[in-house]
């Protein structure tokens, strides 16, 4: 079962009667099996409420969980904030002046943002959760993602925590007395990281698990039934506060698996194309342990069809069931006790859904067994990264998985990995080569690897760039060399439709990494006059058995998305990955843009492809090697497998002659 777990707030005293009998019927219409209760949130947040404000919400919790359970239907709860987002004109209270308050990289003292090491803060905290657990009895208490140390005032700029508390741990843990300015100078130093960064990590990490642990103990006291729920943010953005998400799950649940709530943009509706659920799958692949998946759907700021339809937060669903996921948690209506009247008819869209979201779940997808290309990304990336000005704690959050979002929009299954050994090819981007020494390089280098072109620079830095065919480089300017186009070398009109078919260089980045190369060349860059300037792409097979493919573009910049992505790019892509690196336990999507999924379990193999466009892809195209299309069955929007006709091509592609609608999913399963 796909679980379906409503985020829903009804105001103490605003029609609450009439509230509640409405969600019981939302419910009820959207098959809906769990109602994850608000506590203080958004609008109506009164920072440290007053005690009749406190008692007022306990005493309609209760009424809503008694009608719930009648209607056999669960409840969790969701205190809004922990240490608090943003104060948002909000301070702590007279009961409240106690705690020690959060202080930003500027220097800036937080009205309201406790921080998360101060012991008078996490008693209140704990007990206000144990509370919870006894005298309402919900299947768990969820800690919201403002578990965190960044993104709280605008005026701390990343964010903190350089309070007294902080600084004392810092001074326990080295034996070095300073303050903000000269912390923050050193960890954030250009060049090879500073020997201060990594015990300052550790303080941030310890900062959040200390209390964690709290929470549980108090919690686990007050009634063992009631389990602890994690919300989060990006991991890349948590590698900066030292996060280790294990020491975390086992903090929280040490003894069962922890349900987490990976982050899961956009909040608002965009152009479904240029969603990717990267940052979700990294999350998820950060736990070493069972974890229960249910990623966050949200629609803000919460205006029914104004932000998010019903049809794109099922494709968003869709998503999530494939790389793993339990249920999902739904933040579609308002937090000011409005009820659903915003959108009435989004629980027909939930219902809809369903059977087919049941099904994939019956699956036990794993991501862990996704194939194709594997994205790496290194936990503890901030503790390697190098600075150019050092100024901000943002300036080590690496972009690590850039080459998910490069796939999903051309068409390409893949899985995301820290682990640097494992069959097929690993795909890196940005600084994630600095979180790894030589010998493991070497054991990357001997595979198949693909690169951008940071790290092929960090390859040339470390002495590597011969293993990828590139005996120098450096990067250019578009305003000073004018490049224009990028030209596919031998690209046929039985292919591309075109002979040596042009795609934009000059949209796709403001610099690229020219290449002195004797590595095959696959692609040439040239300017607005036409004549060759440098490689756009290059392969080369390498004396440790290796195949590397570099770009000379870096993935982490502004403009790359906006010229990058084209029909030739997706087949030029394709071809490398079928051709020169001859990856089997693939699924590409072609002929339009699709999304790509592939999961091999122990007898069977599971093919999705999404539609991520606003037309209809007439007829759906695709490579699968190694798999009987006689054995194919797809799955229908009743949740029913059944048997499916797929013709083979002259170039090995199936063909499957059904239209696949906007926004929608096609799923096979293969006997293996």
């Amino acid at each position: 079962m796909f679980r379906y777990i409503l985020r829903y707030y009804i105001d103490p005293g605003f029609a609450e009667d009439k509230r509640i009998a409405e969600l019981l019927e939302l419910c009820k219409k959207g098959r809906i099996e769990e109602v994850m209760f608000f506590y203080n949130p958004e609008e109506l947040f009164q920072g440290y409420p007053d005690d009749a404000e406190v008692e007022s919400w306990f005493a309609l919790a209760k009424k809503v969980k008694a009608a719930l359970d009648g209607a056999g239907i669960l409840m969790s709860i969701n205190p809004w904030t922990t240490t608090v987002h943003v104060s948002r004109g909000r301070k702590f209270t007279e009961k409240q002046r106690m705690f020690q308050p959060m202080v930003g990289e500027t220097g800036t003292v937080s009205p309201i943002t406790a921080c998360p090491f101060d012991p008078h803060w996490q008693e209140w905290l704990a007990s206000f959760f144990a509370r919870i657990a006894k005298e309402i009895s919900p299947t768990a208490i969820w800690v919201e993602d403002d578990w965190r140390l960044h993104n709280h005032e605008p005026s701390m700029k990343y964010g903190g925590c350089f309070c007294p508390l902080h600084l004392a741990r810092f001074e326990q843990e080295t034996g070095i007395r300073t303050d903000r300015e000269q912390l923050l100078k050193n960890i954030l130093a250009p060049g090879e990281p500073h020997p201060w960064r990594k015990p300052w990590l550790k303080v941030c990490r310890d900062s959040l698990l200390e209390p964690a642990r709290r929470l549980y103990e108090k919690v686990h006291a007050a009634n063992p039934q009631v389990r602890l729920g994690l919300m989060s943010s990006g991991p890349d953005v948590h590698s900066v506060e030292g996060r280790d998400w294990n020491l975390l799950k086992e903090a929280l649940s040490p003894d069962a698996p922890l349900p987490v709530r990976p982050h899961l943009p956009p909040y608002t509706e965009v152009y479904a194309l240029d969603v990717s659920p990267a940052v979700s799958r990294q999350t998820v692949s950060e736990y070493d342990c069972p974890i229960e998946i249910y990623p966050e759907l949200e629609n803000s700021p919460r205006c029914g069809k104004y932000s998010k339809s019903g049809t794109f937060s099922v494709f968003e669903c869709y998503h999530s069931a494939l790389f793993g996921s339990s249920g999902i948690t739904i933040n579609h209506y308002d937090m000011m006790g409005n009820g659903f009247s915003l959108d009435y008819d989004f629980p027909e869209y939930l219902a809809g859904a369903k059977s087919v979201l049941d099904a994939l779940t019956a699956l036990k997808l794993s991501d862990r067994d996704s194939e194709g290309v594997q994205v790496l990304y290194s936990p503890g990336i901030a503790e390697h990264v190098r600075t150019s000005s050092g100024g901000s704690m943002a300036a080590l959050v690496n972009s690590s998985v850039g080459w998910s979002g490069v796939f999903y929009k051309l068409g390409v299954s893949h899985g995301l990995t820290k682990e640097i050994s494992g069959a097929g090819i690993r795909a890196v981007s940005n600084q994630t080569l600095r979180a790894y020494p030589d010998e493991e390089i070497r054991r990357l280098l001997s595979g198949k690897l693909i690169l951008d072109a940071p790290s092929a620079e960090i390859l040339l830095e470390r002495g590597f760039g011969s293993m990828a065919g590139i005996k120098s480089a450096e990067w250019r300017t578009l305003d000073g060399d004018g490049y224009a186009y990028e030209e596919i070398v031998g690209g046929k009109e039985s292919l591309y439709g075109v002979d040596t078919p042009r795609m934009s260089a000059s949209r796709c980045s403001a610099e690229v990494l020219a290449m002195q190369t004797d590595a095959k060349v696959l692609s040439k860059i040239c300017r607005y006059d036409r004549s060759v300037l440098y490689p756009g792409a290059v392969f080369h097979e390498n004396e440790l058995g290796g195949q590397v493919l570099t770009i000379a573009y870096p993935l982490d910049r502004l403009q790359f998305n906006v010229g990058y992505f084209n029909n030739y790019r997706r087949i030029f892509l394709h071809e490398i990955i079928r051709n020169l690196f001859q990856e089997k336990n693939i699924l590409l999507g072609c002929d339009v843009p699709l999304q790509a999924y592939r999961n091999r379990q122990q007898s069977q193999t599971i093919l999705a492809l999404l539609n991520p466009t606003h037309d209809p892809c007439r007829r759906l195209r695709f490579f699968a090697p190694g798999l009987n299309p006689a054995q194919a069955e797809s799955l229908d929007r009743d949740g029913v497998w059944r048997k499916t006709e797929l013709k083979v091509q002259a170039d090995g592609s199936l063909v499957c002659e059904r239209e696949l609608p906007p926004l929608d999913m096609f799923v096979l399963k293969f006997r293996t």
